[in-house]
């Protein structure tokens, strides 16, 4: 059962690495529901399973998205731009949700992980918006929608991008161009609420493998093939037909948050 909970594991990260890549996401839709499934297989005790999926699940994105941002660097399509009216109010917001992700009961914290799931999948088959992008936003409200996706993203371990690529896209911002800063965003959030969790979770220590929140074994064991599996991802995305990508993932993301609603 074991050795069936560490290729799970790896599988996990080949796939979370591939659509970080591609969707501009750290992979926590899918490492979460992985990990809340596979974490009980790997000793993990009921009543912390819900958020050592998180810290976890944030602790690979760290891994996924530094290594798929650099290629997305290397390819010019980071605009730093967006990265600077984004990046402060994503790391603040990652560590207050790191925080509350600690204090609701993991049943509840499940339901709410469905329910964005849900209203994300959803929100990928809306059609984006053409013309200019539009710079004139107010920088305030630019730092509390930050703040805000931050926050959520932290709390649910998804890491950012299926918040930041569809603002950017509602900003009229190229998709190519949305998925790359996304990808800087969801690397900022993974590092605020990792170090979050590791403080938060320092009772934890004792136990075997755990860095606070974060179960190291299963983190590296995603992280390996998330990894390398991620500059992939963004290549692809240079030939591939993104919408239709959204489209086959919000299906995918419908069938998991129900799966996760009832239990």
């Amino acid at each position: 059962m074991l050795l069936t909970g560490w290729l799970w594991c790896l599988a996990g990260g080949m796939v979370a690495g591939l659509l970080a890549g591609m969707l501009g996401i750290g992979g926590g839709l899918v490492i979460v529901p992985l990990l809340i499934y596979l974490l009980p297989l790997l000793g993990v005790a009921p009543d912390l399973v819900v958020q050592m999926a998180v810290a976890t699940s944030l602790a690979t994105i760290i891994m996924t998205t530094s290594s798929s941002a650099r290629s997305h660097l290397k390819h010019g399509q980071v605009s730093f731009f967006w990265v600077r009216r984004l990046i402060p109010g994503l790391m603040v917001g990652a560590v207050l949700g790191a925080w509350l992700a600690t204090l609701i009961h993991p049943e509840w914290l499940q339901r709410i992980f469905a329910g964005v799931l849900m209203l994300l999948s959803i929100r990928m088959l809306i059609p984006q918006r053409g013309g200019e992008p539009l710079t004139d936003v107010s920088k305030r409200l630019m730092a509390l929608i930050s703040t805000a996706m931050g926050t959520l993203s932290a709390l649910v371990g998804i890491g950012g991008g299926s918040l930041t690529v569809p603002l950017l896209q509602r900003l009229r911002v190229p998709i190519r161009q949305a998925i790359a800063v996304s990808s800087i965003g969801s690397l900022s959030i993974g590092l605020s609420a990792v170090i979050a969790f590791i403080v938060l979770g320092q009772q934890l220590e004792g136990a075997d493998g755990l860095l606070g929140y974060v179960h190291v074994k299963a983190w590296i064991a995603i992280s390996i093939t998330s990894m390398l599996c991620a500059p992939l991802g963004a290549s692809l995305t240079q030939r591939l037909p993104v919408k239709h990508l959204q489209r086959g993932f919000a299906v995918f993301l419908v069938i998991i948050s129900i799966k996760l609603a009832i239990g």
